[in-house]
């Protein structure tokens, strides 16, 4: 019962209250003025991520003092987190540059591998590729999960239900015990500031939790690495949406020479928003693309039923075909 209550409740209940409190005491501070590049309408207070982070924090401590988390977890999962948050409160309060964010982040990408301790058996010259794509896939997945922050309830129950799946094959797998500690703290993070954000949003994510959502979940990915390479494919297909979504808008932007880090309307999600008339519809939608059709490549996957490469292209080519279907990337006047 200790355990939930550290693992679950605690984290829950942290958001909850935290998210009202900003709501409260911020909201003007961080107010969101909708403009054309916007997805909503109205004036909402962002910084929601604030509760979501402060409480994975707080649980995460309290889960490593009753002895459900080890000490190094401390290092490469929450100094990574801590501070990718405290950048996104910066940037959410002062817009901080394009340049000071993506070197706080590659440092920080840096020290999340270098306290995991990527294991591989590679020469030096090799290791080192290895661990520089590793920093790579860690900024990329940190700034493409708030990228897909932009509807309401989107980013929450996606963090809630890869972590449903990710737990559930870990399960299953009856393996590493302590990062499925952390993806129940993450869920229930998540879950408390869903009930603000969800159907109706009274409070917006905003940088800080975007940014600790996807570096949390790039780094549980890359525990894996060099140790079940099966798992780390697993974690790929069940962000698939997310990936597939922000990595297709990005490179069209690119090739299309727009000012890709500026902000936009143009990844698939957003668009379907728009012709759907609903936040809710195409939040619900890309969540049952997770639980239907990711949820069982990725389990297959992870028990050997199905190479890694195998899985990961049966998962992401209708992803793909789907979002050049709503042409992600492409300026329009309707977008």
């Amino acid at each position: 019962m200790t355990k939930w209550l550290i693992l679950f409740i605690l984290p829950l209940l942290s958001s909850l209250i935290l998210c009202r409190l900003i709501i409260v005491l911020l909201g003007r501070r961080l107010l969101d003025t909708p403009n054309s590049r916007s997805s909503h309408t109205s004036p909402t207070p962002r910084g929601g991520g604030i509760a979501l982070a402060a409480s994975s924090v707080i649980a995460t401590i309290a889960a490593w003092k009753f002895g459900y988390i080890s000490s190094p977890a401390l290092f490469w999962f929450l100094i990574p987190g801590g501070i990718v948050a405290l950048l996104g409160i910066a940037d959410d309060l002062f817009s901080l540059g394009v340049g000071i964010r993506l070197i706080v982040q590659i440092v920080l990408a840096g020290l999340g591998i270098a306290f995991i301790g990527v294991t591989t058996e590679l020469s030096l010259a090799a290791k080192g590729l290895t661990v520089l794509i590793l920093i790579l896939f860690l900024v990329w997945m940190t700034n493409l999960y708030n990228f897909m922050d932009g509807i309401n309830g989107l980013a929450a129950l996606e963090a809630i239900s890869v972590c449903i799946g990710m737990g559930l094959i870990y399960s299953i797998e009856d393996t590493n015990r302590e990062s499925l500690c952390l993806m129940i703290i993450i869920s229930a993070s998540a879950l408390g500031f869903l009930y603000w954000n969800f159907p109706k949003a009274k409070i917006f994510m905003g940088d800080s939790g975007s940014l600790f959502l996807g570096i949390s979940f790039g780094l549980l990915a890359i525990k894996n690495v060099g140790e079940n390479n099966n798992l780390v494919a697993a974690w790929l297909i069940m962000l698939g949406v997310f990936i597939v979504d922000a990595s297709y808008t990005l490179f069209v932007r690119l090739i299309t020479k727009q000012a890709f880090h500026q902000a936009h309307r143009t990844h698939a999600y957003q668009i379907a928003a728009i012709q759907f008339n609903s936040h809710t519809r195409t939040t619900f939608a890309a969540i049952a693309i997770n639980l239907l059709w990711l949820f069982p490549l990725a389990l297959s996957v992870s028990m050997g039923n199905l190479h890694p490469i195998i899985g990961l292209t049966i998962a992401y080519a209708p992803l793909l075909i789907l979002t050049k279907k709503y042409n992600a990337g492409i300026q329009s006047t309707s977008t």
